[in-house]
């Protein structure tokens, strides 16, 4: 690993001989670089020294290359040049209205809610492509694999700009045919007699309790059956396994709404959370990124705005607080 005192890895220094060398003049570079010739002309003494070569030759008041200064220059000019493109390229990168990010969810929010609106916006943004992560566990994506990443919280991670987006809802719900078989349940305290089917995924915490307006309860379900993916727990339900209760809205309204799912419960539900978008920070200074939340915000808040409206219409005692 070179050291820091080492002349020769300095791009910078080689770029300084160079313009000595085009100027043909030390004082006249000086005057370009805004730097004293003195100083010049003692970093090239220590890079000469340092690779114990010599780079120029002094012909009267006329500086001229070595061959070992034409030979440098050959191999190190291009390296410059692809440095100082590469910076022009981070610096467009960020404004650039194209380009690519990458973007991790959990999968079953991924496959159902957030798949069609990276579709819609890809088709006003052709130019924008993405990388897309799904991950039950959101620190999966929190660790610099993703731009933007999809979450409950806020996690308050200083290495992460966080934009609240909307408050879930989690609907209790059971199959119709379920309900024939089994009755059904109006209280915390009627779960006793019923089969659950349970969420344990790792994509939030899990409530042991419900609230309707300012009450709390706890409650007991007689017989449990546990899936780590949420589309798998609503499928069970809906094949009459039992009482799902922390069915996101956004999950269950098409269902709720065809009568292939029924609210039960009367207004007691797991406490809901809070949906956030973030970025990194580094990936929040990107135009394309900021331009995506923002629009993302906007969407997410009408499509679930219009579930909320289209549920309590049907069903008047569910509630959002």
């Amino acid at each position: 690993m070179a050291k820091n005192s080492q002349k020769k890895w300095h791009l910078g220094i080689w770029e300084m001989l160079f313009k000595v060398l085009d100027e043909g003049s030390i004082s006249r570079a000086s005057r370009q670089l805004n730097l004293e010739r003195s100083q010049i002309s003692r970093m090239l003494s220590a890079l000469e020294s340092e690779i114990n070569c010599r780079l120029i030759e002094h012909s009267g008041k006329k500086i001229r290359p070595t061959q070992a200064a034409l030979v440098a220059r050959n191999g190190i000019e291009p390296l410059i040049h692809q440095l100082q493109n590469t910076f022009s390229e981070i610096h467009l990168d960020r404004n650039a209205q194209s380009g690519n990010i990458r973007f991790g969810a959990m999968p079953g929010f991924l496959q159902t809610q957030v798949v069609p609106l990276i579709a819609e916006f890809q088709q006003q943004n052709p130019s924008i492509s993405f990388d897309v992560i799904g991950d039950d566990n959101p620190k999966g994506f929190m660790q610099g694999q993703s731009d933007i990443m999809l979450y409950y919280g806020p996690v308050d991670n200083p290495n992460l700009i966080e934009h609240w987006v909307t408050h879930s809802a989690f609907i209790p719900c059971a199959s119709p045919s379920y309900l024939a078989v089994c009755g059904t349940p109006h209280r915390p305290e009627d779960l006793s007699e019923h089969a659950g089917v349970i969420y344990t995924g790792n994509v939030r915490p899990h409530s042991a309790i419900l609230k309707r307006f300012d009450k709390e309860s706890g409650f007991k379900f007689k017989s449990q059956i546990r899936f780590n993916n949420i589309l798998l727990a609503k499928e069970a339900a809906k094949q009459g396994c039992g009482i799902v209760l922390d069915m996101p809205l956004h999950h269950c309204i098409d269902e709720i709404m065809s009568g292939d799912l029924v609210p039960v419960l009367d207004g007691w539900h797991i406490p809901n959370l809070d949906n956030y978008i973030a970025s990194t920070r580094e990936a929040g200074k990107l135009h394309r990124v900021q331009k995506f939340i923002d629009w993302y915000i906007d969407k997410r808040r009408e499509i679930e705005g219009e579930q909320k409206r289209r549920i309590q219409e049907k069903f008047l005692y569910i509630s959002f607080d």
